[in-house]
């Protein structure tokens, strides 16, 4: 009798929840500032984004024309006052395609770092 009742226990299945997870609200700061260094002087730039890119839309493409904008002078970290154009080609059926971008604006760098200690 007890061999039985080994043998039907053993066969059972257990079925487990999985434990749940709650949304916490949390943020993260930092007392760190910079100097900020702009350049006097104005940039342009004019990028022609591939297909690939071009179906991302008009963000990817803007994003991607200031960094190539930073790289070829002289890699700055952000460009300030950031103006643009594009050259949009209207397709059949209201579609768009973006032919070129032109990015404008002062290339700034940031230095001296500091860490402000919290009391």
């Amino acid at each position: 009798m007890a061999m039985v009742a080994m043998m039907a226990a053993s066969c059972t299945t257990m079925k487990m929840s999985t434990a749940k997870t709650m949304d916490v609200e949390s943020s993260l700061t930092s007392k760190t500032t910079a100097d900020m260094i702009v350049s006097e002087r104005k940039i342009s730039y004019d990028y022609y984004p591939n297909k690939k890119e071009r179906k991302a839309g008009m963000n990817q493409v803007l994003n991607n024309a200031v960094s190539a904008a930073l790289k070829a002078n002289g890699d700055a970290d952000v460009l300030v006052h950031m103006q643009y154009n594009a050259i949009i080609k209207k397709k059949l059926w209201f579609s768009k395609k973006i032919r070129q971008v032109t990015v404008s604006g002062y290339p700034a760098t940031y230095r001296n770092f500091k860490v402000q200690e919290s009391n």
